[in-house]
């Protein structure tokens, strides 16, 4: 079509933004990873900025903005192309939720998108519905601050907390993450990375962790030269935790049964001066090429090897002086970083998680040494996950009990240890993500 808008008639940062929803929509991609892919077209931090506030503040009202389209629109919900529901969306979060973008700006820009990526047709389409909610705006008021958590979700929470916590819970999830960085200790001091980072101006600050900062300025670390050179790498500060509460020691040996990206294992590496014999394992060839690289360019001494948690391997049993499980999980203790796990978690989900950690757990307990420790972690907010599912593997494994994590004096100031060898992080209330982690040694 010669008269369809082309590519430089869009605001850039509308457009990435567009690619990247599409992609978390309709290709089941996960933000971070697609935002890594597209965003190497924006040059200027006001676009990115935008664009990372158009693309999080639309899958996190998502459910708003659902209901929206369902009553402005004269086409049902259901007819509608993927493609113009993602258009539909970002642009009513930006006239409803973001002040500062002039509406002609977001309906030209939007109209042009549906005529770019769709049709010339959809682009009055685009144009009636979002006309019609500069309009209508007063008739939504009362809905905007509803549940932006899903209903089943809500429902199955409230077994195990309060009005008073969910609401904290979902006040959280809309607000934006902080970013840490972790020092790869093989490579430089804490404190030399500290005054590299900001030599030129604060672009980090130190937290209670030693090798752990956090970000204040996200694009000058990214481009930092100790990001590029693997000196420094991005870390949540609640999964740094994991290495510490492991408290490895050097000559062990250790196994992380689901490692990638690899950041834990990376960490014990480093806490241990590359002195512990570790192995980090994923089910996936392409994961485990990934780990190979990062490894190399970290320094770290680590073997790599393919490895299917929930399948048992005898020449793993009472090997290990300490075993890592990381386990997979449902992530609600980072949806605020993640926020397209809401989007396709379900109940059945969740059950089917419970019963993959289960296994994963009876397995990785063989693989302990008499005396060891085996280490669960999970970056879940959920009982049945955590503290309900370590409850149910100590009443049939009776060789194992929770023991003391022990921690540098400094962390205690920061953190409340739930019961002897549990802690359990809830993002509303720490300075990083959602986060169980929990100590057992065997007898």
């Amino acid at each position: 079509m010669t008269d369809m808008a082309d590519y430089h008639s869009t605001g850039i940062a509308r457009n990435i933004s567009y690619k990247v929803l599409f992609d978390v929509y309709y290709n089941d991609a996960y933000s971070n990873l697609s935002i890594k892919k597209h965003f190497n077209a924006l040059k200027k931090d006001e676009d990115r900025a935008l664009a990372t506030n158009i693309i999080f503040g639309t899958i996190k009202k998502d459910i708003f903005l659902s209901e929206v389209i369902k009553r402005l629109s004269s086409v049902d919900y259901d007819k509608i192309k993927p493609e113009i529901q993602v258009i539909l969306k970002a642009g009513i979060y930006q006239l409803y939720f973001m002040d500062r973008v002039p509406p002609y700006a977001v309906v030209n820009d939007c109209v042009n998108l549906a005529k770019l990526f769709v049709s010339n047709k959809t682009g009055s389409f685009v144009n009636a519905v979002l006309r019609s909610a500069i309009r209508r705006n007063k008739e939504f008021e009362n809905i905007k601050n509803e549940s932006d958590i899903p209903l089943w979700l809500s429902i199955y929470l409230s077994r195990f907390y309060d009005d008073v916590f969910l609401k904290a819970m979902e006040e959280d999830f809309l607000k934006s993450p902080d970013m840490f960085v972790r020092v790869n200790k093989l490579k430089s001091a804490p404190q030399d990375a500290y005054e590299a980072l900001n030599k030129e101006e604060k672009i980090c600050e130190t937290t209670f962790m030693p090798d752990v900062f956090k970000v204040l300025k996200p694009s000058a670390v990214l481009n930092s030269h100790l990001m590029r050179n693997c000196i420094i790498s991005i870390q949540d500060i609640s999964a740094a935790l994991c290495a510490y509460a492991l408290g490895a020691e050097q000559g062990d040996s250790i196994i992380d049964l689901c490692a990638s990206p690899g950041g834990k294992s990376l960490h014990i590496a480093s806490l241990t001066g590359n002195r512990a014999n570790i192995t980090a394992c994923d089910i996936h060839k392409h994961k485990i090429e990934f780990m190979k690289n990062i490894f190399k360019c970290f320094e770290a001494d680590i073997t790599v090897i393919k490895n299917d948690a929930e399948e048992y391997r005898e020449e793993f049993f009472e090997k290990f002086d300490r075993v890592v499980l990381d386990a997979p999980c449902s992530g609600l203790g980072v949806i605020r970083r993640k926020p397209e796990i809401l989007l396709r978690l379900s109940q059945q989900d969740m059950q089917n998680l419970i019963k993959i950690q289960e296994n994963m757990l009876k397995n990785a307990a063989k693989y302990v040494k008499k005396g060891g420790i085996l280490l669960y972690s999970t970056c879940s907010i959920n009982p049945e996950e955590n503290e309900l599912q370590i409850q149910k593997f100590l009443t049939d494994n009776s060789e194992f009990s929770l023991t003391e994590i022990v921690f540098p004096e400094k962390f205690y100031e920061n953190i409340h240890i739930y019961s002897k060898g549990e802690i359990k992080l809830y993002s509303h209330e720490f300075f990083g993500d959602g986060f169980y982690i929990c100590k057992l040694v065997k007898s």
